[in-house]
């Protein structure tokens, strides 16, 4: 088994010394929690653009997308998570360096959004943040490995 499928958050916490909300956030959470995340997605798409301060009309009109973006989420996480959980140390990468990608991308993008005065800034920061957060876990745990 590798360090990324035996990193526990009480062993992050003391390699990082990071707060404790960070060392809770493992690639295994991660993982699982990106998956639910896309199943949400899939089955309430207009309910990402009210959490962003989208209208209705545009959040009704990009359901379609947010969808598919919900399919991607849930891949990702499954395939992740399944991989940790096996071990596979080669499977593992592959997963975590896809969805550090998309992590980054989508953070990139949604600050962009919010300059531009798309998606309000509050709710904007937060999924900034929070994509930030995750391509930083996934980056984290692939230097480690």
């Amino acid at each position: 088994m590798t360090l990324l499928a035996r990193m526990s958050p009480t062993s992050h916490a003391r390699r990082a010394r990071a707060p404790v909300v960070a060392a809770a956030l493992t690639p295994s959470r991660l993982s699982l929690g990106r998956a639910g995340a896309g199943t949400a997605m899939l089955l309430r798409p207009t309910a990402l653009g009210g959490l962003l301060g989208v209208d209705r009309t545009a959040a009704a009109s990009t359901a379609f997308t947010v969808q598919m973006l919900g399919a991607r989420e849930l891949a990702l996480g499954l395939g992740a998570w399944t991989s940790l959980r096996r071990g596979d140390s080669r499977a593992s990468r592959l997963w975590l360096a896809a969805g550090l990608l998309s992590d980054a991308v989508d953070a990139v993008v949604l600050a962009g959004a919010v300059g531009r005065g798309r998606v309000r800034a509050a709710p904007g920061a937060a999924g900034v943040a929070v994509a930030t957060a995750a391509a930083a876990v996934q980056a984290a745990a692939l230097a480690r490995d």
